[in-house]
């Protein structure tokens, strides 16, 4: 079986505990526009593009001149001969595909590497998208007895079939409205709040992240909607940690096309200290990674 992944590579305590070998996987069926990692959106990948190293003869159709791509005629391109055929600093497809042997061996040959708890991570786009694939990896973490943790929004139905594969479950929550949540990501969130439930209750390791964007969920009334949504429930096997705006993938937004739409998104450290102590005060578990 394989698997489609757009990055991969080792990171200390931020994708769970320890030293972790972390697998970013192709396709999300979210389009935030805050977005760090543009080119794990489209399961089909896309085309990053450095604009001072493009070479003109490498596309046969004429889709590159003079340091410029023409993406139009790119998008009715099959072949991809400048990727197929060349290899250069201008252009490369987002992904790479493996067999899932392939990446568990990987795991395997890299334990050492895991001090700290460490472990192999999935994370995105939104890894659950592969969900066969996934679970067919997970298995085989498993059967290595390496600690797995996975990154997901949250919106896959069958997310909680994986759970007893998932030794660390770490959920996205960005808005507990669902209009004004598929107003930005494009999806409600009906079956990422269900989802959230049945973690709450049968999963022993939940890590639940609140991205922080200026206009869209900073307001001390949001805090106080998602600190009564959480309370609602045992939270004794989670914690919260609140990840504030930020424009690292802005780049990569220019570098596969796409306009980047963000503006003064930042949140201020008043707004961070108000939920952490909102959460604190609510008996929710705050932590920093």
């Amino acid at each position: 079986m394989k698997i489609k992944v757009f990055q991969k590579g080792f990171n200390y305590s931020q994708d769970g505990p320890g030293n972790r070998l972390v697998y970013h996987l192709q396709g999300c069926n979210m389009s935030c526009p805050w977005c760090a990692n543009p080119e794990g959106m489209a399961h089909e990948g896309c085309l990053l593009v450095k604009t001072q190293h493009l070479i003109d003869d490498i596309c046969p159709r004429g889709a590159i001149r003079q340091k410029a791509i023409d993406r139009e005629i790119c998008n009715g391109c099959h072949l991809r001969e400048c990727i197929s055929l060349h290899k250069t600093k201008g252009i490369r497809l987002s992904y790479q595909t493996y067999e899932i042997d392939e990446l568990v061996d990987e795991a395997r040959r890299s334990s050492a590497l895991f001090y700290d708890g460490g472990g192999v991570t999935l994370s995105g786009g939104e890894a659950t998208l592969q969900f066969e694939a996934v679970c067919a990896l997970l298995k085989g973490l498993k059967e290595a007895d390496i600690h797995t943790a996975i990154e997901t929004n949250g919106s896959h139905p069958k997310l909680g079939t994986l759970f007893p594969l998932i030794d660390l479950l770490i959920m996205d929550f960005k808005h507990y409205d669902s209009e004004i949540h598929e107003s930005k990501t494009g999806i409600g969130n009906a079956v990422i709040r269900t989802n959230l439930m049945q973690a709450l209750g049968d999963h022993p390791n939940v890590l639940i992240r609140i991205p922080l964007i200026k206009g869209f969920n900073d307001a001390k009334e949001d805090a106080k909607h998602f600190a009564a949504f959480f309370k609602q429930y045992d939270t004794s096997h989670a914690s919260f940690e609140f990840l504030p705006y930020h424009e690292y993938g802005m780049a990569k937004w220019e570098q596969c096309g796409m306009a980047y739409r963000m503006h003064d998104a930042y949140v201020d450290t008043k707004t961070i200290m108000f939920y952490e102590e909102l959460f604190s005060e609510s008996n929710l578990s705050v932590i920093h990674t």
